[in-house]
């Protein structure tokens, strides 16, 4: 997981929300669409928890308090991230894993969450220093931080599944080959140049967090 610095809450969704001050409710909500595209920019396409690619498709917006818990959260743009389906990320993944190794993320966590050991992305700034990866089987762990929070958002999301697991292992291949393509053409630059390259760009790829470890970037 990586901090989340939300920026101002767009002006079509603010005009909303006080044309629904009447009937506050999120379903009555239109421009969840376009709100859900804002939402994936300011993350760079990233699952807001897993760090995996989100689009239109694979993504919803999440409340991370629930609507079921807090009302005053339901319209608060800084309760809102967008996160990737979990179960639904990838259909092939269904078959080919049990359903424990594939749920994660916003349709994993229950609608309660115990707030005290939550590792909320877009309040810690330091979240990704909760958190350690093992380059070769791709797992993620608490490091010693403050390890009861780290495991609990761990758990609650699910995001030791195997499913997502591989997925870094898959990203981590993808940095090495594009690497070895990248200085046939490019032969005086360094691999470490190249890595830091590929995985600070403006768009930074999926599970950048893992990478950074796997590669010292």
């Amino acid at each position: 997981m990586r901090y989340i610095e939300k920026g101002a809450s767009p002006d079509f969704f603010e005009q909303e929300k006080v044309d629904l001050q009447q009937d506050p409710n999120w379903d009555n909500l239109h421009c969840k669409p376009a709100l859900r595209r804002h939402l994936m920019d300011e993350q760079k396409h990233l699952c807001a928890y897993c760090e995996c690619e989100v689009h239109e498709a694979n993504s919803h917006i999440e409340h991370i308090v629930a609507q079921s818990e807090q009302d005053a959260l339901r319209f608060d743009y800084h309760n809102l991230i967008a996160s990737c389906n979990g179960v639904q990320c990838d259909s092939e993944a269904k078959k080919a894993y049990k359903p424990e190794d594939v749920h994660s993320c916003g349709h994993k966590k229950s609608d309660w969450l115990n707030a005290a050991l939550f590792l909320n992305p877009v309040v810690e700034t330091e979240i990704s220093c909760y958190f350690d990866y093992d380059a070769t089987s791709g797992a993620i762990m608490a490091t010693n931080k403050n390890q009861p929070k780290a495991d609990y958002t761990i758990e609650l999301l699910n995001l030791d599944n195997l499913r997502l697991r591989n997925a870094r292992l898959n990203a981590k291949a993808a940095v090495v080959a594009s690497v070895r393509e990248f200085r046939k053409i490019h032969n005086t630059k360094t691999v470490q140049e190249i890595t830091g390259f590929l995985l600070n760009k403006p768009k930074p790829p999926a599970f950048v967090s893992f990478l950074t470890h796997c590669f010292h970037v």
